[in-house]
């Protein structure tokens, strides 16, 4: 049985995070409050994600426990599992994503709350290039809010013609 795929959209392109979060720069430049877009803020996702971290892994450690976000956009996720209300996490913490800008953005947002780059980190990865070797090490916990979403819009296909 041939798989439904959902139908492609601008937001499975890196153009659009590209430019969204160079968007978001600007402004927060001019605004810092503006911390940028929150994907799937409508509906209260990383509120969800946390507390289902929270209920299905009560013992995980507030200080040594390591978490990597996929796609972190702005860093959103990172910040409130760093925050009293998120759990204060205080282990590593590093989000990847494919859009400079977004790294960017997120890392001028971490200086700004006073974070070390070695307590929350940012970095741009493509998690779909094959081609680079993963030199970070492991985690304990892997984050994706919607990287799987965006990719699955994407309308790219593989030399066999498969998305």
């Amino acid at each position: 049985m041939t798989p439904t795929h959902l139908s492609p959209s601008e937001l499975g392109t890196k153009d659009y995070w590209d430019s969204t979060y160079t968007h978001d720069l600007r402004t927060n430049s001019e605004t810092p409050a503006h911390t940028g877009t929150t994907w799937f803020a409508d509906s209260c996702a990383s509120t969800k994600t946390l507390s289902y971290l929270h209920t299905r892994s009560p013992s995980l450690s507030r200080t040594s426990t390591t978490f990597l976000d996929l796609g972190t956009g702005n860093g959103e996720m990172l910040f409130l599992l760093r925050s009293p209300e998120g759990g204060g996490f205080t282990g590593r913490m590093l989000g990847i994503d494919y859009s400079a800008a977004s790294v960017e953005l997120a890392s001028r947002i971490s200086a700004g709350k006073g974070y070390k780059e070695t307590e929350v980190g940012f970095k741009e990865w493509d998690i779909l290039d094959p081609g680079k070797k993963w030199e970070e090490g492991a985690f304990d916990v892997v984050l994706d809010k919607g990287t799987f979403d965006a990719v699955s819009l994407n309308a790219e296909t593989d030399a066999e013609g498969k998305r």
